[in-house]
Order: structure tokens, then C-alpha cells, then sequence
């Protein structure tokens, strides 16, 4: 047997010993919220019962997990999908603006009536019109 909760009513953790307002769980599902955790899911107690839940779906407020509704819980993981992808546009951009400056350095055309300065300040503003509208 396992024992869930906080001695210091902050820091959750898994414990050996039983001790005041612990949750006892099987040694077999704390495996299981073990391998959960693994997949990215995060560990809560809510309504005295251990989960394993997404962490968009709810929400630490004054020391207590609650649930958040489908609306709350859609808005939360647009926001994180945004931010992900607001960092992967920022990435793009520094190694589009490396390669402008090579371009701008050593003229050449990518094709026929397109230069490589051209074809970058394409994609770039591209990407800055889609950081703008995620942001």
C-alpha cells in the first residue's frame, strides 16, 4: 500500500507510512497514475480520491482542485496549443532572419523571378501574421 497527500499542506507526494489525511491506494494504482504521469497527465487529489488527470481539465484554487467546465477546460488548451506554437513561429523567425542575412550577402535567385531575400520576407511575414492572430 501507498499513501497519498502533503505533510506540509503544499507538497503532494507518495508516501510509505500512513499519516494524517493520507489516502491509501493500491500499489498497483499508484503504478498506474505512475505511468499516467509519464504520458504528461499530472497527479491530484479531488473529492478525496487520487487521479490522474489533464491539466487543463482542472484547476488549483486556495489549496483545492476543481473541475473545470468543457468551456473553461477549451479555453485553457487553446491558450497552451497557442503558446506552443507562438514559441515554435519565434524559433522560425531567427532562423529565417539567419538566412535572410545570408541572402542579402550573397544575391541569388531561387527561381526564375524570385529572389532568396524575396521568398524569406515571404515566409516571415507569413509567420508574423499568424503570431499576430494567436496572440
Amino acid at each position: 500500500m501507498k499513501y497519498y497527500g502533503t505533510k506540509n499542506n503544499k507538497d503532494y507526494g507518495f508516501y510509505e507510512h500512513n499519516f494524517e489525511n493520507a489516502v491509501e491506494i493500491t500499489d498497483e494504482y499508484w503504478i498506474n497514475l505512475l505511468s499516467q504521469q509519464a504520458e504528461g497527465k499530472i497527479i491530484i487529489l479531488y473529492e478525496n480520491k487520487v487521479m490522474a488527470v489533464e491539466e487543463n481539465e482542472y484547476e488549483l484554487q486556495n489549496g483545492l482542485w476543481t473541475k473545470l467546465s468543457n468551456t473553461e477546460s477549451k479555453t485553457r488548451q487553446l491558450t497552451i496549443q497557442n503558446a506552443v506554437r507562438a514559441e515554435e513561429i519565434l524559433q522560425e523567425l531567427d532562423i529565417l532572419d539567419q538566412k535572410r542575412i545570408r541572402a542579402i550577402a550573397e544575391p541569388s535567385l531561387k527561381d526564375e523571378n524570385t529572389t532568396w531575400l524575396e521568398y524569406y520576407n515571404t515566409q516571415i511575414a507569413n509567420l508574423r501574421d499568424e503570431l499576430a492572430e494567436i496572440s
